[in-house]
């Protein structure tokens, strides 16, 4: 059975919290009864497969996934709200995450949420995620790592994964100073212009940023104990090596060659199909390749399907789908499956 390394889980009393909420991100009650989720940027609808943990292992019996990696979703915002708000919710989460993780010890594992407003307070709370409830590492948004004097800012978290060893999952999301200090609403998606096309691409981008910051530079010299994992396979970074190593060959003559630099992080497939897998494959090697499904925004039978249609050896789809995860888990002494 697969691992899921990239999937979301909001406890009940969070999202009661957001439903009191009157800004994003909130939980907005129709008229007809359903829920959606207002986000800093964007609405996504909101259903009991987030909250309802039971019937989401009954899920993952059916379509076949061992064990889940879960994490407050990035999107939310709720890491870059200020301290005084984000202090709270954050340390919330983590203390109910930590008892689902208990509770479920073979189908769940989890990445705390940190209150990124004070990289003090965040390194506190990541210290007692790590020691005191048992999380594997954090989530952290990946607008911090689009330059390397940004990612520069999270030293001190690293610095503290390092010492004990941790997990560092980077996933989408804003920085604590990209979000307005006064009350304000969710933006709202419009169709015109294919905004919603050019917002998956500015996501991918980021990605991709992100990726150059922790491969081309030397920023993960100094924590060799830090595993890192970047959403969707990096962004567009596969797409665009090629690029660069032209562009490295015509203007830096004798550096090294981008496409040799892809191999300190592992990516996850979640929301991406079958030619993209082949395509990262193809560069970053399939075994720096994990599943994910980002479960439950999206579906985990996709994913799973989207890497068995993946043109890929027997022996490599093995390796996405349980064995390279399974590896990261051993290294941080979390036995699959056990």
């Amino acid at each position: 059975m697969a691992i899921d390394m990239h999937a979301h889980y909001l406890p009940q009393a969070l999202a009661e919290h957001l439903r009191l909420r009157r800004v994003a991100p909130r939980i907005e009650t129709l008229p007809d009864g359903t829920e959606r989720l207002h986000l800093p940027i964007g609405i996504l609808s909101f259903s009991a497969a987030y909250v309802d943990m039971p019937a989401r292992i009954a899920f993952l019996d059916q379509v076949g996934v061992q064990r889940q990696l879960l994490s407050l979703g990035g999107l939310l915002g709720i890491h870059s709200l200020p301290l005084a708000e984000a202090a709270p919710l954050t340390r919330a989460f983590n203390d109910d995450l930590g008892g689902l993780c208990r509770r479920y010890p073979d189908r769940f594992l989890g990445l705390a949420a940190l209150p990124l407003a004070d990289s003090a307070a965040a390194v506190s709370e990541f210290r007692r995620a790590r020691r005191e409830l048992g999380l594997i590492g954090a989530i952290l948004p990946v607008n911090a790592f689009v330059t390397v004097a940004e990612a520069e800012k999270l030293g001190p978290v690293f610095a503290a994964a390092n010492e004990l060893g941790g997990h560092v999952f980077v996933h989408p999301g804003r920085r604590p100073d990209e979000v307005p200090n006064t009350p304000g609403v969710a933006q709202r998606l419009v169709p015109r212009d294919n905004d919603l096309a050019r917002r998956a691409l500015d996501v991918q981008t980021k990605l991709a940023d992100a990726m150059i910051t922790l491969l081309f530079s030397d920023f993960l010299d100094a924590y060799p104990n830090v595993s890192v994992q970047v959403a969707n396979l990096g962004g567009t970074l596969p797409a665009v090596v090629e690029r660069m190593d032209n562009v490295a060959k015509l203007r830096a003559p004798g550096e090294v060659l981008p496409s040799s630099r892809l191999r300190r992080v592992h990516v996850d497939c979640a929301s991406l199909g079958p030619r993209a897998i082949e395509l990262a494959a193809a560069f970053y090697g399939a075994d720096r390749i994990v599943m994910g499904s980002d479960c439950p925004i999206f579906r985990a039978d996709w994913t799973l399907a989207a890497i068995h249609e993946a043109r890929l050896t027997d022996n490599e789809r093995s390796m996405v789908l349980t064995g390279n995860a399974a590896a990261l888990l051993d290294r941080l002494e979390v036995h699959s499956g056990k």
